[in-house]
């Protein structure tokens, strides 16, 4: 995947241009960003600043924000299809994806794909979910609204605006059905793995990335894995966010570092 950028115009609605952020051409990594489940790309609107050197640019899924009166996809192989023909549109050389809880499942196929395609990804970094399944599972989405949202808090999914906001609950259930879908009908067979690096970023007290569920992402990469734990929950980027971009930038220096030294 070489050559420059193509011009910010030529953005899909998948990575729009108006949500992109830091240096805009020269050596900067490129970072893809998956947001969690109900969230848009507006989750990342702070992360600009604390990885100032990284052009970051956001996943906006249909059915949020701007793509607000689309209707949420069910699918995650199919968000991953469209994805990653927007990144090979792009133009960018050896890009990196990262995902934040159901988002790390989005960037893992995202990824999976474009290597299947013949297409070199730097790397991928994976924060607060587990390896993905090898067969899908009963999906909680089809659960009352109380029952459904108590189960997401229960598990540290909810972010604290959730609380804040309950109006905002009630007007995301549909996309966060929508997500818990597609991850709950996610699977790929253990053989199924990446040849890129993968970096794991999770919280010590996170029920989602427990009992080893964490670590278990080594095995989906024929390449290295690392796994670095931060002391909190299922939102250690809000509790603890000087210590997580620290590790995030660390992360991101590493695999661009092993994609060089392969080259030379």
């Amino acid at each position: 995947m070489h050559g420059q950028a193509r011009p910010l115009a030529a953005a899909t609605p998948w990575l729009p241009a108006q949500r992109r952020a830091g240096p805009k051409a020269g050596p900067a990594p490129v970072l893809i960003c998956f947001p969690p489940a109900g969230a848009g790309a507006g989750f990342f609107r702070d992360w600009p600043d604390a990885l100032s050197d990284i052009r970051i640019v956001p996943v906006q899924l249909p059915g949020r924000e701007e793509r607000f009166g689309e209707p949420a996809e069910e699918d995650a192989f199919a968000i991953a299809r469209e994805v990653s023909a927007a990144i090979v549109r792009e133009g960018w050389e050896r890009p990196l994806l990262l995902g934040y809880s159901y988002g790390a499942l989005l960037a893992f196929e995202t990824a999976l794909q474009l290597e299947q395609s013949g297409h070199e990804v730097a790397g991928v970094i994976t924060l607060a979910r587990a390896a993905p399944q090898t067969e899908p599972k009963p999906s909680v989405a089809d659960l009352p609204d109380d029952a459904f949202l108590d189960y997401v808090r229960r598990l540290g999914g909810l972010p604290p605006e959730f609380d804040e906001m309950p109006e905002l609950a009630e007007l995301l259930l549909p996309v966060m059905r929508a997500d818990f879908r597609a991850n709950d009908g996610y699977a790929r067979s253990p053989d199924m793995r990446l040849k890129c690096p993968i970096a794991t970023i999770a919280g010590t007290v996170d029920p989602a990335t427990a009992d080893g569920r964490d670590a278990a992402w080594a095995g989906r990469s024929e390449a290295d894995h690392r796994l670095i734990q931060i002391e909190g929950g299922h939102f250690f980027i809000h509790e603890t966010p000087g210590l997580a971009f620290t590790q995030i930038a660390d992360v991101i220096v590493s695999l661009n570092d092993v994609g060089r030294s392969g080259r030379t």
